[in-house]
C-alpha cells in the first residue's frame, strides 16, 4: 500500500487581506470596472481587480515598478483568489497588461470621471466635510534624456533642487482637514505655476459636485485672473498676497496697520501645561473693491475683497534672530576695520573709500540706518596716516522701528465676516502643511514616485494618478481610524515597534500596514484533502479591523475552503 503524498505551501500574506478589504470598502474596484471598459478581447481578471492587486503591492512593497507585480501576485495567488473570488491567471499581472491599464488611466476624461465617482462616494459614505479645498503644485525630477518639445519631461524651476534634471509638474487639490486628494493633474515641467490653479479648482468643483468651497492657496494663486475665475465659479478664495510688483504697496499697508494698532484683532492660544495665554498673531483687516475683465466673455466682474495684514509672533521672532545674527556679524566686521595694519589687512588712506566699504557692509546686512559708525584718521609711527572705524553703535530707535516691521504677511479673501472671522482664516491658511504631507508621502519612501521608469506621457500621467489613488487609500484609512478612536474614546496600542505598550489616538496608515507582519497562510494539500491555516491575529490587529469596520473574520475566510475532497 503506497503512502499518500502531501504538499505544504506557505504564502506570506501580512497586510494583503487588510488592504484588499479597505480597497473593497472604498469601492475602488467596482467604480474602476464601471468607468473603464477594456478592449473586447480582454480576458482574465478585470481592470479594477488588477488595480486592487497592484495598489496592494504598491502600499506593501513601496514600489510601483511594473515588472515585479506578476511574481508578487502569483506568490499570493490563493489569498487573492479567495478574497477577490477570482481565478488569477499567471498573465493577469504582467508588465504589458499593467502598461495597458496605465494608458487607460492616463486619459484626462477617464481621470475626471473616476475622481468624481470616487470622491462623491467617499463624501457620502464617510460623511466627509467639503467646505475647504487646498491647491498647490510640486515638481518630480526624472533622469530621462529626452529632447521632445511636446513631452511632459522638460527643464524648469525645480522644487527638488535639481535644475539639471528634466521634470514634470503635479498639481494637487486636497480636501481639508484630512488632506484627501481630490484631483491630481500632470503638466509639463516647464509650465509656470500661476495658470495651473484655475483648472485644478474647476476639477475639484466637478469632483465634489459643489461650488460652495473656500479655496486656499499660496501667493501664486493670488493672480487677479485666478481670483476672478474662483469668484465667477461661485466659490471663495484665501491666498497669500505678495506679488513682486507690490512691495511698495505692501510696505504702505504695514505702515497703515502700525498706525491702527489700537484696533488690531489678535489670535491667542492657551498653553495647557502652564495655563498662560500666548499671543500668536496680530492682524489689521480692511476691505477694497476688485474688478476683473474676463477676456473670454468680455464681461467685467466686481467683488469686495478683505485684506488681512498679519504679523505672526513666531515668524517675527525668527526674523529677529536672523537680524541679531546679522548685527553681530557686521559689528565684528566693522571692529576689524580699526585693528592695527598688518600683512593682508588693507590700509584705507581716504575717508571716502572707508565710508563706501562701511556703507556696503551695513547695507548687505540690511541694517542701513541702524548700525552707525564713526571714522577717524590715525597717524602711524612712520609719519603716514590711515582711516579707521573708531566707534560702532546701534540706533535703538531705528532698530525698534525695523523690529516692528518684521514678520508681516498679507492675505486676501472674498469671504465676508459672517462666513469666516479673520482669525479663523489666518489659522486655516497656516494648516497648509496638511497638503505638503501628501506631497511628502508621494515623494518619500512611502509611495516612491521617483524614479519614473516610463517614457510615454499618457502612461506617466496614469501612473501618477494611480499613486495618488494609493495616497487616497492612506489618507482616508488614517482618517477613519482616528475618527473611530475619537468617537469610541479609545486608544490604539502596539503600533510602535520600539514600545509595544505605547498608546496613540493618531495612528498612521503606514504603521498600521506594518503592524500586520509575519502573517502566513499555510496550505496542506493531498489526495482528496486540502487543509488551510492562517496565523492568529493579535489584539492590535483585531482592534484595527474593528476600527476600520472590516469583518473580524477577514483573515479566517482564507481557511473556509478547508474541505475533504473525497468522493
Amino acid at each position: 500500500m503506497s503512502t499518500p503524498s502531501f504538499t505544504i505551501t506557505n504564502e506570506q500574506i501580512n497586510s494583503l487581506p487588510l488592504l484588499l478589504g479597505i480597497i473593497d470598502d472604498m469601492g475602488i474596484r467596482q467604480i474602476i470596472d464601471t468607468y473603464i471598459r477594456p478592449h473586447g478581447n480582454w480576458e482574465g481578471a478585470s481592470v479594477g481587480t488588477v488595480l486592487a492587486i497592484w495598489l496592494s503591492h504598491i502600499l506593501i512593497e513601496r514600489d510601483h515598478r511594473l515588472a515585479f507585480v506578476r511574481d508578487w501576485a502569483n506568490q499570493r495567488q490563493q489569498t487573492i483568489n479567495t478574497l477577490l473570488q477570482i481565478t488569477l491567471r499567471d498573465t493577469d499581472c504582467t508588465d504589458d497588461r499593467l502598461a495597458n491599464i496605465l494608458s487607460m488611466l492616463g486619459e484626462p476624461t477617464t481621470q475626471a470621471a473616476l475622481d468624481a465617482a470616487l470622491v462623491q462616494r467617499w463624501v457620502r459614505f464617510y460623511r466627509l466635510p467639503t467646505a475647504l479645498v487646498r491647491l498647490d503644485s510640486t515638481s518630480v525630477s526624472v533622469y530621462h534624456d529626452l529632447d521632445e518639445p511636446d513631452s511632459l519631461l522638460q527643464l524648469g524651476h525645480s522644487k527638488d533642487h535639481r535644475p539639471d534634471l528634466r521634470q514634470f509638474k503635479l498639481m494637487l487639490a486636497t480636501l481639508d482637514p484630512l488632506g484627501l486628494p481630490l484631483v491630481c493633474q500632470v503638466v509639463a515641467g516647464n509650465c509656470a505655476d500661476d495658470p495651473l490653479y484655475t483648472p485644478a479648482y474647476q476639477a475639484a468643483v466637478a469632483a465634489l459636485g459643489t461650488e460652495a468651497l473656500l479655496v486656499v492657496g499660496d501667493s501664486k494663486m493670488a493672480a487677479l485672473a485666478t481670483r476672478g475665475q474662483i469668484v465667477r465659479g461661485g466659490s471663495c478664495y484665501l491666498c497669500a498676497y505678495r506679488p513682486p510688483s507690490a512691495s511698495a504697496e505692501i510696505a504702505q499697508w504695514v505702515e497703515q496697520a502700525l498706525d491702527r494698532a489700537a484696533s488690531w484683532q489678535t489670535i491667542e492660544a492657551l498653553d495647557a501645561s502652564t495655563g498662560e495665554i500666548t499671543r500668536l498673531a496680530e492682524l489689521d483687516v480692511w476691505e477694497r473693491e476688485q474688478t476683473w475683465h474676463d477676456p473670454t466673455t468680455q464681461a467685467t466682474l466686481g467683488w469686495s475683497e478683505r485684506v488681512l495684514v498679519v504679523r505672526s509672533a513666531a515668524y517675527q521672532a525668527g526674523l529677529i534672530r536672523r537680524r541679531v545674527q546679522a548685527l553681530e556679524r557686521v559689528t565684528t566686521e566693522l571692529v576689524d576695520l580699526w585693528q592695527p595694519p598688518t600683512r593682508g589687512r588693507k590700509r584705507y588712506r581716504s575717508a571716502a573709500e572707508l565710508e563706501r566699504i562701511v556703507a556696503e557692509r551695513i547695507a548687505r546686512a540690511h541694517l542701513s540706518g541702524i548700525v552707525q559708525a564713526r571714522l577717524a584718521e590715525e597717524r602711524l609711527p612712520n609719519g603716514t596716516s590711515r582711516w579707521i572705524v573708531s566707534n560702532v553703535w546701534v540706533d535703538r530707535a531705528a532698530w525698534q522701528a525695523q523690529v516692528e516691521r518684521l514678520g508681516w504677511q498679507v492675505y486676501v479673501t472674498n469671504t465676508t465676516e459672517t462666513q469666516y472671522l479673520a482669525p479663523t482664516l489666518v489659522e486655516a491658511y497656516h494648516e497648509q502643511p496638511i497638503l505638503e504631507r501628501g506631497f511628502a508621502r508621494l515623494k518619500s519612501r512611502n509611495l516612491q514616485i521617483r524614479p519614473i521608469y516610463l517614457r510615454d506621457d499618457v502612461r506617466i500621467a496614469g501612473l501618477v494618478w494611480l499613486l495618488c489613488l494609493a495616497l487616497r487609500v492612506l489618507t482616508l484609512s488614517e482618517q477613519r481610524l482616528r475618527t473611530a478612536l475619537s468617537e469610541r474614546q479609545e486608544v490604539l496600542v502596539g503600533l510602535n515597534p520600539a514600545s509595544r505598550t505605547q498608546a496613540t489616538t493618531r495612528p498612521t496608515t503606514e504603521r498600521v500596514i506594518a503592524a500586520f507582519s509575519s502573517i502566513t497562510l499555510t496550505v496542506l494539500s493531498g489526495p482528496a484533502l486540502e487543509q488551510r491555516h492562517v496565523s492568529s491575529l493579535n489584539r492590535t490587529q483585531q482592534h484595527i479591523l474593528s476600527l476600520l469596520g472590516l469583518p473580524p473574520d477577514l483573515y479566517n475566510r482564507l481557511t473556509a475552503l478547508t474541505a475533504n475532497l473525497g468522493p
